[in-house]
């Protein structure tokens, strides 16, 4: 129980950060956007790192921001089967699904790690920002991580209300 709440705290305060990555990272796209509009079209002029650095921001927001989404319970989903069920079952499927969300999303960030620091990867270096590409890729195994953990999360509060034997 006390593992239970400490976990969900971190996880919130994990949300929370989530929150503000993702906060920062749109004002910064939408600035940068825009002054790279004023530049091109009143001035003729453009920065050569700026539409990467929006590229490789979008990135990290599609994924941390999916992890995010997963927390808040902002995914699309297909309940068509589990609408209509009750009591166990809906539990017995919420939990496998949670289970295969775990194993899934522990494969592709395990990948995406090993090839983002992959020598491939790690020796090329962004054409307008000069930016070690690891750099640039490491936010989409970071983004399956977080769902990692906050899978986790779902699935522990499933066991906590099994052991108290909650509906």
């Amino acid at each position: 129980m006390l593992f239970f709440n400490q976990y969900t705290r971190a996880m919130e305060i994990l949300f929370k950060l989530i929150g503000l990555f993702l906060s920062i990272a749109l004002i910064m796209m939408v600035f940068i956007t825009s002054m790279e509009v004023v530049r091109r079209y009143v001035f003729g002029l453009s920065f050569m790192w700026a539409e990467e650095l929006v590229k490789f921001l979008l990135v990290g927001v599609t994924f941390i921001g999916g992890a995010g989404a997963f927390r808040a319970k902002g995914m699309a989903m297909l309940d068509l089967l589990t609408t209509n069920l009750s009591g166990k079952t809906k539990k017995v499927i919420d939990f496998i699904n949670n289970f295969i969300i775990v194993l899934l999303c522990s494969f592709l960030s395990v990948q995406g790690f090993s090839y983002s620091f992959s020598p491939m990867v790690s020796l090329m270096k962004s054409p307008g920002l000069k930016l070690n590409m690891s750099v640039a890729y490491i936010t989409i195994p970071i983004g399956f991580a977080l769902i990692v953990l906050f899978a986790l999360e779902l699935i522990l509060l499933d066991i906590k209300k099994i052991k108290k034997g909650e509906e």
